[in-house]
């Protein structure tokens, strides 16, 4: 059954042919801003968890997930693999989803449902799009239209799950993917493909919605964006790590 277009005015589908052509320039420069087309574990078991203000039905895919990070890590702590699989993911996420927005004018359908993903070792998280396909929202209501896809209906599902099988405070993952968003759109304006002052922008609009308000403070100075979060990813407890260029603790 084909998902119902998500609910805006003015969103006009985007012809396959661009779509695909987006997806294959949004890695140009940096892998870490592209995303394939191939197949993988499908995103919507992952975050298949219903949450209440109290309690919240585990999902398997996420404790499985959890326990292959953890695994890898070799850390006795399971908050650690648990706030490094939604950095990890998210990065993958965001990453790709902005530079077609921001480059093309499109938003990519990013919900569970479009999206898979595979975690291997030492190589990390691979996220793709089989079946990709998307939007032209108007330029003035890109950063809500990509925050209600990527945000509220991926991202927000996936950190329920994963809190419901590890407890990590909500402010600490959701500045995980504050992390993401502003890193990516750094690569975009440090690489040319868009303008600084509309990434910042953009970043700034981002910042401000729902569970990402208050994560962060991020600057512009010198055509240059930083960004300085408000909580710590806890990478910095593996052995021999540091902390992140983001980090309050640096």
């Amino acid at each position: 059954m084909t998902p119902p277009a998500l609910p805006w005015p003015g969103l006009v589908p985007t012809r396959g042919e661009e779509v695909a052509a987006a997806i294959e320039r949004a890695g140009t420069g940096n892998p870490l801003l592209g995303i394939g087309t191939g197949t993988g574990l499908p995103a919507h078991r992952l975050c298949a968890t219903t949450a209440t203000p109290t309690t919240a039905t585990r999902s398997t895919a996420a404790a499985d997930l959890i326990d292959a990070v953890a695994g890898w890590l070799a850390h006795p702590e399971r908050r650690v693999a648990a706030s490094l699989v939604v950095l990890g993911y998210a990065a993958r996420l965001v990453g790709p989803t902005l530079a077609v927005l921001l480059r093309d004018d499109i938003l990519l359908d990013a919900r569970p449902h479009q999206v898979h993903y595979t975690f291997t070792p030492n190589r990390g998280f691979r996220l793709t799009l089989p079946h990709p396909t998307g939007w032209h929202p108007p330029v003035d209501q890109q950063p809500q239209a990509w925050c209600e896809s990527v945000i509220d209906a991926h991202l927000n599902p996936l950190i329920d799950a994963v809190r419901a099988d590890t407890p990590v405070a909500a402010g600490l993952l959701w500045g995980n993917v504050a992390s993401g968003v502003t890193g990516a759109l750094r690569a975009l304006a440090d690489q040319g493909a868009v303008a600084p002052g509309r990434c910042h922008a953009v970043g700034a609009a981002i910042l401000g919605h729902g569970p990402l308000y208050g994560s962060g403070t991020l600057t512009i100075h010198d055509a240059r964006l930083s960004f300085r979060r408000r909580s710590c990813c806890l990478y910095y407890r593996l052995d021999g790590a540091g902390t992140c260029g983001d980090c309050p603790l640096g």
